[in-house]
């Protein structure tokens, strides 16, 4: 197979990658004029916001030059709620000619430079991916591989012990199983099974409907030259670990695999040798599971001849995967409501369920074994919900209705019900973004923990159900422009003025909270993840004040901090890029 070059040699990726000027956990007053610091595409919708002012117009300049290519009238001020702002809009689409320019309002600093280009995203969709790389558990990052990044092996996981809230008679305490591979989930050095389901298949989506972006991109990572697509090596670098967390004697899910408590603040995960241990099994895991083995099965199957085959039954590597879902499936049947419930000696993350009726993981599991099967069976526990909600990982109810609604299978009463509520939820975010002083479909209630991810989600959302409920080749406009919109806000059109995606960007998170980035001696921290973004909560703001971090607003928009203490608004974490990954891939499309 021939693979494009993503031209990120690791022994050069400051100079590729890292365009970092400076990072700011404030609003950087020196350029107040906020937009997508990877510019704008040839013939895409370009839009700045302006910090109100007395001008009326507003400039585009070629930078080299100081040429006025263009003037335009700004927007009438307008508050955006989320961050107490009044702003207007610069639009200014009719500027197409490649090159670099700048904006100029009278009584405001000129802004930032920025591109017109068509190649603006393949280099950070290379990123977002290879980050999972980087994140690997049990594998050696090798310099060849990861330049100024390169460490030793971590966590082997070939010795864990299961915990007593995991105990049964076929694995009493303590018994000892390997479970090797996967990705450290966040900032921290754990492994937990809820949080990877949402990721492998939000990964899995991109594969499947964004594949002329990813199939023959080059990540430079230890598989590549195989006969498999990197991103498919990556991904499964993270199954493989995922099928050692089901237990073969009934099929259910593990919740998690962690130390007693959070480890290495200060250090590098080859220095971390505590004893680790399987955590009691959930429904909200299994379903969970079920659901992305599912998927899995249908996406991995056409690159079966190069996996690895059951040498027990004869199955295919996809077989396996089907297999496993449909375990899982059979032990959440019996165990219809195992909530996770924190052991007392166990003070690592919960990813807890408790209080939810689990509808939306009932749904999302049946949904896709119904679509990975065709058996009808599967639709007897198919409830549409009246109101679903953006995808997040505890929140899965869309993901099934995408499913419900593009699936040829589907009996048509269930597909139109689930195409009604796609598009009821989709036309709701897209009257906020038509009305939002920032243009943007993003509303104060979306400043949770992991916004921008959750924002992303959102973006993804838009596509998808763009594909479904209009005409493929001639899709709805405000959906694309408003999920557009939600990348321009990551990459800068916000409040804060940065672009929340380590080293990609003129300003940039400079101190995730991510173990690794902040004990390796580096200055600059692993290049493509997405920090979990601005959000009133603040849940760390008295630990953070203590180590001289300080939120520089409580409004929802500007509650960010870029310190490495900042674990509320400041981590990264597996399921908030992989949303990035899908929209970047989307995007690299569009552009090519």
């Amino acid at each position: 197979m021939i693979k494009l070059v993503a031209q990120i040699c690791p022994l050069i990726v400051t100079a590729i990658l890292l365009n970092i000027g400076i990072s700011h956990a404030a609003p950087n007053k020196n350029y107040a004029i906020q937009f997508n610091q990877l510019g704008f595409g040839v013939n895409g919708t370009k839009t700045a916001v302006v910090p109100e002012t007395d001008a009326d117009n507003f400039s585009v300049i070629e930078r080299h030059t100081g040429k006025t290519v263009f003037q335009g009238k700004l927007s009438e001020a307008k508050t955006w709620e989320a961050s107490g702002d009044n702003v207007m809009l610069a639009h200014f689409d009719e500027v197409t000619q490649q090159g670099e320019y700048f904006i100029k309002v009278d009584s405001i600093p000129q802004s930032l430079p920025f591109t017109i280009s068509d190649e603006r995203y393949n280099k950070p969709l290379a990123a977002a991916i290879k980050a999972y790389f980087y994140n690997r558990s049990g594998a050696v990052i090798q310099k060849e591989f990861a330049g100024q990044y390169a460490r030793p092996a971590a966590h082997p996981d070939t010795i864990v012990y299961v915990h007593e809230s995991a105990a049964s008679k076929a694995r009493p305490v303590g018994t000892v199983i390997s479970s090797p591979k996967g990705w450290y989930d966040a900032g921290d050095y754990n492994k937990y099974i809820v949080n990877s389901n949402i990721t492998v298949y939000t990964l899995l989506a991109a594969v499947s409907e964004q594949s002329n972006a990813v199939i023959n991109l080059n990540l430079n990572i230890p598989e590549s030259g195989n006969a498999l697509p990197d991103i498919i090596d990556e991904v499964m670098w993270n199954i493989d670990w995922m099928l050692t967390m089901q237990d073969p004697n009934d099929g259910g899910l593990y919740h998690k695999l962690t130390t007693k408590r959070f480890t290495g603040d200060t250090e590098m995960p080859h220095k971390m040798d505590q004893p680790r241990y399987l955590v009691a099994k959930s429904t909200a895991a299994s379903l969970g599971f079920a659901a992305t083995m599912a998927k899995a099965s249908q996406i991995l199957a056409q690159y079966d001849q190069h996996l690895s085959i059951n040498s027990a039954n004869g199955h295919s590597y996809s077989q396996q995967l089907l297999m496993a879902a449909k375990q899982a499936w059979q032990w959440s049947l019996k165990n219809p409501a195992i909530h996770y419930q924190q052991p007392s000696d166990i003070h690592t993350g919960t990813y807890a369920t408790a209080g939810d009726d689990l509808k939306d993981e009932w749904l999302w599991a049946a949904a896709e074994l119904f679509a990975a099967t065709g058996d009808s069976e599967y639709l007897s526990k198919v409830e549409i919900p009246k109101k679903p909600r953006n995808p997040e990982w505890d929140k899965v109810e869309t993901l099934a209705l995408i499913t419900l609604a593009s699936h040829s299978d589907t009996p048509n009463t269930i597909a139109k019900e689930a195409k009604k509520q796609l598009t009821a939820l989709t036309e709701r975010w897209i009257e906020v973004g038509q009305n939002s002083a920032y243009g943007l479909a993003i509303s104060p209630n979306d400043f949770v923990w992991g916004s921008n991810s959750n924002m992303l989600n959102k973006a993804v959302t838009l596509l998808r159900v763009n594909q479904i409920i209009n005409n493929k080749d001639k899709p709805n406009s405000l959906y694309e422009k408003h999920a557009i919109a939600i990348v321009d806000y990551i990459f800068g059109r916000n409040p804060m003025g940065i672009s929340y995606v380590t080293g990609i960007g003129q300003q940039t998170p400079m101190h995730i909270h991510h173990r690794a980035s902040m004990a390796d001696g580096i200055k600059a921290p692993i290049p493509g993840f997405l920090a979990g973004g601005a959000q009133p909560g603040q849940q760390d703001a008295k630990d953070c004040k203590k180590q001289g971090g300080i939120y520089p607003s409580k409004q929802a928009a500007k509650s960010y901090l870029d310190h490495d203490c900042s674990y509320a608004s400041n981590e990264i974490a597996i399921n908030w890029n992989a949303p990035l990954v899908y929209m970047l891939a989307a995007l690299v499309n569009q552009e090519n």
